[in-house]
């Protein structure tokens, strides 16, 4: 690696460490309006079987979207493998027993992803497109087999979905491991590497030697495996699901991702931010409840939480822009990053 290179690293770390401190300061905040307008909030037992345990479905499918989203991909259809691999497994363990229904919801997520995967990669077609279809295309055969009907949930995601380890939801034990897994995946792994390399320059990453179909197929199938995952915890929540239920989940997926700073053109964002970003959206989306407020007030202070978040983004991202112009240039002129010397 030569030492253009090397300089050019170093400001994006500074970049994203102020970013997430400027997210933890505004999570920090949010919690201490919230508790001060009802104390309740802050109590262990709202946190834990509240505040948390509505988010963790979205934030486990946030973690693998944030590898999509980094490669310049998005995967739209989140929502519904979930709730289809909720409903096959549901319907496998009604006809078949309960070892049947865990190994179908694990398949049909993994099938689901694979089927973007191959769509995307092999038959060249935007990933916008293909997911948004293919949310459709779900739920349609989850509507299908069901006829419209809801499906129960089993012994083992009622157990899953409402167990908790000396106080704490195993959905957030869960949760936590894949953060942990992820964040090293991302961070400390060249498959990391070669996912930012794809969403800046996904030509170039090619003629590198990296397989990039191979490595885009994967993360959608690791999408899959993850929202199969979360719908043994939503069927269990819930006891029973339908069709048409988590409609929404897929762009709440997306905006956890874009609050914490992935960018939607791909090649910028880690996965840190993306976790203090669910948390941030947890802490709205249960604090406003109890505060009283009405849900279409609720949708704005939401949506102007993200503005100014995305705002913060934007002065941090040009500061650090300005900081690698100078770097890379430093022993001659300043010049930006692949741009021949004068």
């Amino acid at each position: 690696m030569d030492g253009n290179t090397q300089t050019l690293s170093k400001p994006k770390r500074k970049f994203g460490v102020n970013f997430n401190v400027a997210l933890i300061l505004i999570l920090i905040a949010l919690i201490a309006i919230i508790g001060a307008v009802n104390p309740t909030f802050l109590t262990y037992n709202y946190m834990m079987s509240v505040v948390v345990k509505n988010i963790m479905e979205i934030g486990l499918m946030a973690l693998p979207m944030t590898l999509i989203v980094i490669t310049a991909g998005i995967d739209l259809s989140v929502g519904s493998t979930m709730i289809f691999s909720a409903i096959a497994g549901g319907m496998a363990a009604a006809s078949m027993g309960e070892g049947a229904g865990i190994l179908v919801t694990l398949l049909v997520g993994a099938a689901c992803g694979l089927a973007n995967g191959l769509i995307i990669v092999k038959l060249k077609i935007n990933a916008l497109i293909t997911t948004l279809a293919t949310f459709f295309l779900f739920r349609g055969i989850a509507k299908g087999i069901t006829h419209g009907d809801s499906v129960y949930s089993y012994e083992f995601t009622t157990y899953v979905g409402n167990k908790d380890i000396a106080g704490i939801p195993l959905v957030l034990i869960v949760f936590i491991a894949a953060a942990v897994i992820f964040t090293l995946l991302l961070s400390k792994t060249g498959f990391g590497r070669s996912l930012y390399a794809l969403g800046l320059n996904e030509n170039a990453t090619r003629y590198s030697g990296i397989n990039a179909d191979r490595t885009l197929i994967g993360i959608y199938v690791i999408s899959g495996v993850v929202c199969a995952i979360a719908a043994y915890f939503y069927l269990g929540r819930f006891t029973s699901v339908k069709f048409d239920v988590a409609n929404s989940m897929n762009l709440k997926v997306v905006t956890v991702i874009v609050l914490g700073g992935t960018s939607i053109l791909g090649g910028v964002g880690d996965m840190k931010g993306t976790i203090i970003a669910i948390f941030i959206i947890a802490v709205l989306n249960s604090g406003l409840t109890v505060m009283d407020i009405p849900i279409d007030v609720q949708t704005i202070i939401q949506g102007t939480v993200l503005i100014i978040s995305l705002i913060v983004y934007s002065i941090l991202g040009e500061r650090a822009k300005r900081r690698r112009i100078i770097e890379v240039g430093k022993g001659g002129e300043p010049r930006l990053a692949g741009q021949a010397p004068a």
